[in-house]
């Protein structure tokens, strides 16, 4: 888990076009009366247009089907530890290729946070043996390519992005970055005055306000979530940045997503002699992070802000999965407020009531810590109070009486026919795989999915909406003016300054 966590919707809906029905089929006594027909003088008869439909609500549409695409039928074994997926499309003449390793990694102080935020960035940035930052940066963009370089707290990854016929060449180039990495000296003072500028503007929207706000109130302090400041940026090293930079990308364990203009035999040929002389010594294995934890203090948290527009979320912990409720609270968060216009929250706070331009629910998907469930929306300061009390309302009467057969048969539809926009791109076909495999998801995974959603009941979305959207357990952080909330007493302002974790 990243230090900021993106609240995004969770779905996405599909429009599938279908193809009309086939032609009939014609018998040969059929085909021999109408050559009798023709030789008698006598016109064939015209077959009936169909019938325009009254309105568009009876029209038919045929049955929805789509099964994903199988893990299984893409994926090849390089070696005992390096496996990936490949997924052919020989459509255009690009290739993506990304490459995971399984690297944990967690600050062991934060004195070297500040330098650990930069070694990803700078494997790239820096050049490499025999090639410096500038021409590295030329070659790249002579032949309209890309290399990038990361590391987080579980994974660390590269990525290339080129015309087909130069991937040979990128391969070559991209080994050179993550085997000698060459730390250019002024590519740092560059990466260095991007951090010191983002530390510097932080704060600059309501928006970064609430999120570092909605962190602060719902998480215990980890190494995870520590902040650097601006001078402990300023003071990086190339010393720090090689020194954190031992060890990585040399993981036993890789898994890797190739995508393209490529050929699945002479792909496999060639990943067995990219990946043959990665470097591969052993180093320490090392324990994966500890999740995160919450502080489990419920209430109103607010930062004192002039503005007109009032930010608002609401959070309570939700579950890590796999988990059996994540699938019927994602029914349930979608007739709540993650259905957009036909969302309950949608149609309460802002068709009927004008309140809020936006207004949506969550849950959260994560298989390495507790996620949340989030209520979220802004409103003008004055209706803040009027708005929340509308939103638990809307909680209170969904968790008590329950879905209607047509919110429950729509949410189902919605979440199954979202499924394609998955894997719409051989690159998002090949990455999402890498990732199901890196987090322990199963081959059938994505089948297992329809299947979940679709035995979604009425009372299973009751229960999903009591037991993770409770006002008793939420937090609820607000970014406005102070002065204007007093219906909202009892509740904790924060200064900005508290809000960092260190």
């Amino acid at each position: 888990m990243r230090k900021f966590v993106s609240f995004s919707a969770i779905t996405a809906l599909a429009l599938v076009a279908c193809s009309g029905a086939p032609a009939p089929e014609t018998s040969a006594g059929e085909a021999s009366s109408r050559v009798v027909a023709q030789d008698s003088s006598v016109a064939p008869v015209a077959p009936a247009a169909p019938a325009v439909p009254a309105s568009y609500k009876d029209i038919a549409f045929p049955e929805f089907r789509y099964v994903a695409p199988y893990p299984k039928d893409f994926r090849v074994q390089i070696s005992d530890s390096i496996t990936g997926y490949v997924v052919s499309d020989r459509t255009l003449p690009l290739v993506n290729f990304t490459v995971f390793f399984d690297e944990p990694h967690e600050s062991l102080g934060l004195k070297d946070e500040a330098a650990s935020s930069m070694v990803g960035a700078m494997f790239r940035r820096g050049g490499a043996a025999g090639i410096s930052a500038r021409a590295l940066d030329d070659s790249l963009e002579f032949v309209s390519a890309g290399i990038s370089t990361s590391t987080g707290t579980f994974t660390s990854s590269f990525d290339i992005d080129c015309l087909s016929k130069d991937f040979p060449a990128m391969l070559s180039l991209v080994k050179k970055i993550v085997k000698e990495p060459a730390f250019d000296k002024d590519q740092l003072e560059i990466v260095k005055a991007n951090f010191v500028t983002s530390y510097d503007r932080r704060y600059d929207t309501p928006g970064k306000v609430l999120q570092a706000l909605q962190m602060k109130v719902n998480y215990a302090p980890s190494p995870r979530l520590w902040d650097a400041n601006a001078q402990e940026y300023s003071k990086v090293s190339v010393a720090d940045v090689k020194r954190l930079s031992k060890g990585l990308f040399s993981s036993r364990h890789i898994i890797f997503a190739l995508s393209g203009d490529v050929d699945r035999d002479s792909a496999v040929t060639m990943l067995k002699e990219f990946f043959a002389d990665l470097p591969t010594a052993p180093v320490a294995v090392k324990a994966p992070p500890k999740p995160l934890e919450f502080l489990r203090k419920p209430g109103v948290y607010v930062v004192d802000r002039d503005i007109t527009q009032a930010n608002i979320v609401m959070n309570q912990p939700f579950v890590r999965r796999p988990h059996p409720d994540y699938y019927p609270a994602a029914v349930a968060s979608f007739i709540l407020g993650g259905g957009s216009f036909s969302s309950r929250l949608m149609n309460r706070v802002r068709s009927d009531e004008g309140l809020a331009y936006s207004v949506y629910s969550a849950v959260g998907n994560e298989y390495r810590d507790t996620a949340l469930t989030t209520i979220a929306l802004q409103t003008k300061v004055e209706s803040v109070d009027f708005a929340i009390k509308l939103v638990f309302e809307e909680v209170e009467k969904l968790a008590k009486d329950g879905p209607t057969d047509e919110e429950l048969a729509q949410a189902k539809k919605s979440l199954v026919e979202s499924l394609p926009s998955l894997f719409d791109s051989p690159e998002a076909t090949a990455v999402i795989f890498a990732k199901g495999e890196l987090l322990g998801k199963t081959y059938d995974h994505y089948l297992e999915y329809v299947k979940e959603i679709n035995a979604v009941t009425a009372e299973q979305v009751k229960a999903m909406i009591a037991k993770y959207f409770s006002r008793d357990k939420m937090t609820i952080s607000i970014v406005g003016p102070v002065a204007k909330f007093d219906a909202l007493k009892p509740f904790t302002v924060l200064s900005l300054d508290s809000l960092e974790f260190r």
